[in-house]
């Protein structure tokens, strides 16, 4: 792989890693009016989170050795984005529902979370274990790979949280931030596409 097909892959990275911290931060808008800004709500949402990264790590690892080309790891940031994009007129249902279905409570909380978050998180989560996949030139390095695509994407979450946290909601509402990182990942998918990298074949 060339090095500004490396640099693209560890930058689109980073702005995905803002995007997940940014996405989770607008969602607490979202749930707040039906559950409140308590303990149990961040808990919730962290727990949803976690769950998506698990769920992503261990799957989007499987695909990327099944198919490892940016192309295909493009198409699944897009249909995150999609999805996210979809997220704010269809929280209000979904959320109307889950209150007067469930109540209020944790279970409630954490059910509302998932239904809303859990797949395109999921989707979103595919990036670490495929980029790793991506850039992987030999074993040998592996270890360093792994590391700075962890590392790169960490870093965009501390972004994305700080920078939504204390500027985004000071001047744009939940729903418009969730469509302006749904517009973000889509434009990170279609990025990966473009670039048509491929994964070795095998290890040396």
């Amino acid at each position: 792989m060339t090095h500004w097909r490396h640099t693209a892959i560890l930058c689109i990275g980073f702005l995905l890693g803002v995007a997940l911290m940014g996405v989770q931060m607008a969602s607490s808008r979202l749930l707040t009016p039906y559950f409140g800004s308590g303990i149990e709500v961040w808990a919730s949402l962290i727990s949803t989170v976690m769950l998506s990264l698990m769920a992503g790590y261990y799957i989007g690892g499987r695909v990327a050795d099944f198919a490892p080309r940016s192309q295909v790891l493009g198409v699944c940031v897009v249909a995150a984005g999609a999805l996210l994009a979809l997220t704010p007129p269809l929280a209000t249902p979904v959320l109307d529902w889950t209150l007067e279905t469930m109540g209020d409570g944790v279970g409630a909380a954490l059910f509302a979370a998932a239904a809303i978050m859990f797949v395109p998180m999921t989707l979103l989560s595919f990036f670490s274990p495929y980029a790793v996949r991506l850039l992987l030139a030999d074993a040998q390095h592996g270890g360093r790979v792994a590391g700075a695509v962890y590392s790169i994407t960490t870093i965009g979450n501390i972004v994305g949280t700080l920078g939504t946290a204390l500027y985004l909601m000071t001047k744009l509402g939940s729903r418009d931030i969730m469509m302006t990182f749904a517009a973000l990942i889509a434009a990170c998918g279609v990025g990966l596409i473009a670039l048509r990298s491929e994964g070795q074949t095998r290890a040396a």
